[in-house]
């Protein structure tokens, strides 16, 4: 079975281990001419700050876009506000995403627990596939 992607969402925090999958995101956008939602959240904030971080995160995206995916591979940048996970399902809907692909930093057990995992709580409650891609030297 052939399957197509039109629209993959590419949720980013801005730490390296986004790297990989923005670039695969790339590779599969480009042998399947799809547009790439490249999605930023930012925590919920009651103070003007709300403002100053949306914009920061923005402007992050646009930099991210210009190095990773311009000139050819089309996209749109969003941002938004909230819990991370919530946003990040709330944005696939949206979007209508086929596909969403993220980087996990491979925690297990205590630290897991501890911390929590957005792209766990994204892979269950995601109505599409949803890739994930650990740092390189992790098992």
């Amino acid at each position: 079975m052939k399957v197509k992607c039109r629209r993959i969402l590419c949720p980013i925090d801005f730490d390296r281990i986004s790297i990989p999958a923005i670039e695969f995101a790339r590779e599969l956008a480009r042998r399947n001419d799809a547009l790439i939602y490249l999605l930023s959240v930012v925590p919920k904030e009651r103070t003007r700050l709300k403002t100053e971080l949306e914009q920061v995160a923005h402007d992050s995206l646009r930099a991210v876009a210009r190095k990773w995916l311009e000139p050819k591979i089309p996209h749109r940048i969003v941002v938004r506000t909230g819990q991370p996970a919530k946003a990040v399902v709330k944005a696939e809907a949206e979007f209508k995403a086929d596909l969403v692909v993220m980087a996990t930093h491979g925690r297990t057990g205590r630290s897991l627990a501890r911390l929590g995992s957005v792209t766990d709580e994204v892979v269950r409650c995601s109505t599409c596939p949803v890739l994930t891609l650990r740092p390189s030297g992790h098992e």
